[in-house]
């Protein structure tokens, strides 16, 4: 997935973004391009000079950028009806619906059409829940798999799949099990399910309340945007190798309680507002186990990245209040 310049597309002498020839860029298709996690993966790709075809749901314009191309896809309708465009990578981000997705068997369905299409590399993400609802100790990659969950198990599934027809297909697959995200939503305006985070948030702006529905001593390890496009980067640009298949954990460096995350939110949206944010939630009932999610293969791919969690909830409340900004807008006097 190494992309150089070809002495063809130099030739042709038509810049595309970044001052790179337009022909050569490299091309990737983001499956659930419209989704939290793709969508902020959709714009940084197309700000790095690749040429972007991002799919979603509704097929209804997403982004600003015009260089952007988007398609309607839904991963439960489309079985083989509608021809993905060829691509050197496809990053699958979807949003899993529960329900559906125990009896709809698309990522099969999914490679067929990648397989169609020419593509070279598949990049899948998956989740940390592969290893348990409530894991305990220290996750790495070799850790044993115990999804106890119709989420985990989803994501189990399309990691065997993605497994067993990589070699076949001669497929460079990279399966990411992440953490949290936490961070801005380039297409925040247009969701009507959005991230925990975002919602949280919201409330303490508006409301100046958080109401946690999990217990407080909950763990869970987050994930920046920005350190997850950096390693997200380095996972692209690594030299390609047919029928590979890897699986490397993606997340912080650092657990925290639910309480904690709760707390720094209810800071921001304090410093914004000035009023008090007010925090509600269950009583612990036990103690809950503790993990530590091991990056230690991706931090020695990618290289040592700065974390800065409290940026990342500044620029989530930025799309709240951006948001209400352009709703009362619209609505007037």
């Amino acid at each position: 997935m190494a992309w150089l310049l070809s002495s063809r597309a130099a030739r042709t002498g038509v810049k595309g973004s970044m001052g790179r020839v337009a022909e050569d860029r490299p091309s990737t298709l983001i499956i659930g391009g419209t989704g939290y996690v793709g969508a902020g993966i959709s714009l940084f790709l197309h700000d790095r000079g690749h040429r972007v075809t991002s799919t979603g749901q509704s097929g209804r314009p997403a982004f600003d950028q015009s260089a952007i191309h988007q398609i309607r896809f839904d991963l439960l309708e489309d079985h083989g009806s509608t021809p993905l465009p060829g691509s050197e990578v496809a990053i699958i981000a979807p949003w899993i619906e529960v329900d559906n997705e125990a009896s709809t068997p698309w990522m099969d369905n999914l490679l067929d059409g990648l397989s169609a299409a020419g593509t070279g590399a598949v990049i899948y993400f998956s989740t940390m829940w592969v290893y348990g609802q409530n894991p305990e100790g220290t996750l790495s990659e070799s850790s044993p798999v115990s999804p106890s969950g119709p989420y985990g198990d989803a994501h189990l599934r399309n990691e065997d799949i993605l497994t067993r027809r990589a070699g076949d297909m001669h497929l460079d697959v990279t399966i990411l099990r992440m953490s949290n995200l936490v961070g801005p939503d380039p297409c925040y305006p247009l969701r009507v399910k959005i991230d925990f985070v975002h919602e949280l948030m919201a409330t303490a702006v508006d409301d100046g309340l958080i109401e946690l529905r999990s217990k407080p001593s909950t763990p869970r390890n987050v994930i920046t945007r920005s350190l997850l496009h950096h390693y997200l980067a380095a996972i692209i640009d690594r030299s390609s190798s047919p029928g590979r298949v890897e699986i490397l954990n993606i997340g912080g460096t650092t657990t925290m309680t639910m309480l904690d995350l709760a707390r720094r939110i209810a800071l921001t949206a304090e410093h914004y507002h000035g009023r008090p944010v007010r925090l509600t939630h269950p009583e612990d009932a036990g103690e809950i186990p503790r993990f530590h999610l091991d990056t230690s293969m991706i931090r020695s791919l990618a290289g040592p990245y700065p974390e800065d969690l409290d940026a990342e909830l500044s620029a989530i409340l930025e799309d709240i209040v951006d948001c209400r900004t352009r709703t009362d807008e619209k609505e007037g006097p």
